[in-house]
Formats: C-alpha cells, structure tokens, sequence
C-alpha cells in the first residue's frame, strides 16, 4: 500500500449537478469546483442511489443500496453488520480520517474515522455558516501538519449548499421578504423558471402522496406554503441555491489552494461528489426526495492537481452510467485493498484510466421505502410498489404490487416533461424495465428494519394505502 496514492473525497450536500460554471451555468460562479473540472474527469450520467442525505451517504460508506443498508431514509438505522468504508480502511492498515458532516444514522463516526473535526454534537442539518468553516480550518490544518509518508484517505463532509433547506423552511409560519423588497434593482438578476417548472398530474402515487397536496408525507408545512408562491419567489429560491453554491466553493478552494503547496500535491487522487441535488422549482418542487434529474443526478469529478494518475483532464464522460455505490470499490482499488464480492458497485479505475472493461447500461434508484427507477443511456423509467399492510422490510421484487409508471425520453426530453408510458409505441420498453427491475431487486438483500425506522415506515406504509383507496375509489367513480 506505500505506492498507494492520498485520496481526498471532499463532498457538498444538495447541490443540483449543474449549479456549475465550467459546466456552462451562467448564474453561478464556481472557480474552485471548475479547477476540478478542469483538472480531472468529469462523470455527467452519475446517480446518487437514493436522493435523501442518509440514504445516500449510507451507500457511499458501505457500497449497499438504501434498502439493503437499514437506512432507507433519515431516519434509517444502519445495521451493525455493515462495515463502512472507514473501517475496512484503517482495518486494513490505511489510515482514513473524516471532517464534517457525516448523517450516517446509529454509525459513530469516531468509531470508523480519525475525525479532524466533527464537533462535540453531530453536524445537523442547517448550519453550513459555522460548520464548513471549522471543517476547512481542521483540513488545512492537517494538510499543514501531518508529517506520515503512509498514504491516507481524508473526506470532508460539507453542509452547504444544504443551508437552502434553512431558506425554504423559514417560510413555514411567516412571511420572507422577496427579492423586491430586498433591494433587487431588476429581477432580470434572478435566474428563469426552470424549463420543467409544471409536472406530470399521473406521477407515481408515491411522489404524489409524500411530496404533493395539502398534506404532505414530508415537509407539510414549507409544501403547503411553496403551494402559494409567486414565479418570482421560486426563482429567487433558485437564486438562494447558487448563492450557497458559491459559499462552499470558496471552502473548496481553500483545500485546494493549501493542497497545491503542501508535500502531498503530486500524490493525491481527489474526488468530488455530491449526496443528491436540490429540486429548486423543477417539478415545482423544492429539495429532494424524487426520482426526477435535479434530485437524483450529481456531479461526479475524479480530478489531481498533478500529472501523475494519467488523468484525461478536462473530459467528460457522457457514456459510462455512474452511481454512488461505486465510491467505495474506487477508493478501495487505488488503496490496494480487495473488497468482498457481493458489493453491487464498480471501481471507476479502469475507466479513469482508460482500459477496457464491461461497464453496466443502467443504473437502479430507490426513494421513499416504495419508490424505483432504472436509467439507461437514453430513458427513465419511474415506478412504485402497493404499500402492504404494516409491512417492515423494503419491498421488491414483485411484479404484482407495481404501480403507476413514468417512461421519459432523456434524449429528446432531458427535463422529463412528457411522459410515455401510456404510449402503445413504449409497451415494449416498459416490460423490459420491469423484467430488469424485478431482476435487479432479486439480487439485493433486505431484512426487516430496526425498531424505530419499521414503526416509520408502518406508519408511512398505512398513509400511504389509504391515498391508494382514495384514487382507487376516485377512477370508479
């Protein structure tokens, strides 16, 4: 492992994949992020592989689907069989160390880490203005100090651009001024509605039910508050993201700067990603929780300030499908360390470094206990499970409890404004996604969940039927 290189994993929480300028947004400054960009390889089909913080960070540690993991949403507990990647790597004699924030429920951090920082309460989820700052701080000082020619793993754990949420919540009671009243001369400074502000009325009952209405599954009160926002309110809360966007840039490019002069500059694989991203008026949605593009897609950049790694510095990979399951056996390949082979992720080595290999032609999605979606090259297909009564393990596979479809057309319709499922010409397409779904599932290995998140999910799952019986009894009559 002494030829192993350093691995920086540095991550931002809620950032849509392209609240990017390299990328070509216009109404967001991100030089630092851009430097990755430019000194690395930018993956553009990448996936989170559930669009919730703990979920997702949950399968970064330990290489396992949500539903595999116990931690299905916040909430969740991860189950204590499960090593995470901190383990396996100071298990195996490399050392891994962590700043920030780290939301992977029942795992005690310092139990898998050598924490830099990480405060004497855990990092929630507000609070970027006083968290990412000492995080950085505990970063630059280690980069300063640390004097062990071992290589290390080192992630750091941002919060922003998590604070939009603080932005959104802040309406749930009161009014918040908008960008008028705040002194905007012209609201041409705010950026568009998105190209997808209006959604489809035939969602999955699942999206619909926990995301939608009066009454909500999650967030009733900012949901039912947005329910009534002017055009110009969601594009200033589009507005708030990239400005909380470009907070965490300037930390990143702090890193970076001290990185550059530091002894480990030419010896550290660096890469970038996001938990999930942040509706900001897509869907006319705010946060995450859907399997719709801003939520599930994130950047994925594998980057070095050096020449050593033989980086195509600079490129984008539009073909290769990549999914937060495949940090893990990244990591533990450039560490020299073989992970188990039940792991349903793939090093991302080999493409890195431009070799052949069989890379997949889909990659799977979970969301809220019940909700699916497979993407391949060119569509999506969104589905649901019926909710079984006081049912506690995840459900799949099963043919029979499908229930509504999305089928979208990522090439000709990259927003997902027109769904094709209800088209006889896509029947084909849509057996094909349930045979892979169902085929999919069938690898994965679920147990009931722990105590606390089962007496969740009953709940939601009982909820959940009744909205079922309400449309059910809605088409009769």
């Amino acid at each position: 492992m002494s030829d192993s290189p350093n691995i920086l994993f540095i991550n931002t929480d809620q950032q849509t994949w392209d609240a990017i300028s390299a990328y070509g947004n216009t109404w967001v400054k991100t030089p630092h992020i851009d430097r990755l960009v430019e000194n690395g390889v930018s993956f553009m089909r990448s996936y989170c592989t559930d669009p919730v913080c703990a979920p997702a960070r949950t399968s970064w540690m330990t290489g396992r689907y949500s539903s595999e993991t116990g931690v299905p949403f916040n909430g969740g507990l991860l189950y204590d069989d499960i090593p995470d990647l901190g383990q396996i790597l100071n298990a195996q004699g490399f050392p891994a160390y962590h700043a920030g924030k780290w939301h992977v429920t029942d795992r005690n951090v310092r139990d898998s880490f050598r924490c830099l920082y990480f405060g004497e309460r855990e990092i929630g989820a507000g609070g970027a203005e006083f968290y990412d700052p000492a995080t950085t701080h505990a970063v630059l000082d280690f980069l300063s100090r640390h004097e062990d020619e071992q290589p290390f793993y080192l992630q750091v754990a941002y919060v922003n651009p998590h604070d939009v949420c603080e932005y959104e919540h802040s309406h749930e009671y009161k009014t918040v001024p908008g960008p008028d009243i705040l002194g905007f001369p012209t609201l041409d400074e705010l950026p568009p509605l998105p190209q997808n502000f209006s959604y489809d009325p035939h969602e999955i009952m699942v999206q619909m039910a926990f995301r939608r209405g009066k009454k909500p599954l999650i967030h009733e009160p900012i949901m039912t508050a947005a329910a009534d926002w002017s055009q110009e309110q969601w594009r200033f809360l589009r507005w708030q993201h990239y400005r909380f966007v470009e907070q965490v840039d300037h930390e990143i490019g702090l890193i970076l700067q001290v990185l550059e002069a530091s002894p480990f500059r030419d010896k550290t694989l660096i890469i970038f990603s996001v938990d999930h991203g942040e509706a900001a008026g897509c869907h006319q949605m705010i946060q995450k929780f859907t399997l719709y593009e801003e939520s599930v897609r994130v950047p994925f950049i594998v980057a070095s300030l050096s020449d050593t790694f033989g980086l195509a510095k600079g490129s984008r990979d539009t073909t290769h499908l990549v999914s937060g399951i495949d940090l893990l056996p990244t990591v533990l390949d450039y560490a020299q360390i073989e992970p188990t082979a039940d792991l349903p992720g793939c090093s991302l080595r080999p493409l890195l470094e431009q070799q052949p290999v069989r890379w997949r032609n889909s990659v799977y999605l979970e969301c809220n206990v019940w909700g699916r979606a497979i993407v391949t090259e060119r569509y999506k297909y969104i589905t649901e499970y019926y909710p079984a009564a006081d049912e506690i393990t995840v459900p799949g596979p099963a043919e029979e409890r499908l229930g509504r479809e999305q089928l979208f057309d990522l090439k000709t319709d990259p927003d997902e404004t027109r769904n094709l499922a209800d088209e006889p010409a896509k029947s084909v397409h849509l057996l094909n996604f349930r045979d892979e779904l169902l085929q999919r599932e069938s690898r994965l290995s679920r147990r009931p969940l722990l105590e606390k998140p089962a007496a969740i999910m009953k709940r939601w799952g009982r909820l959940l039927e009744e909205g079922w019986r309400q449309e059910t009894t809605s088409t009769l009559e």
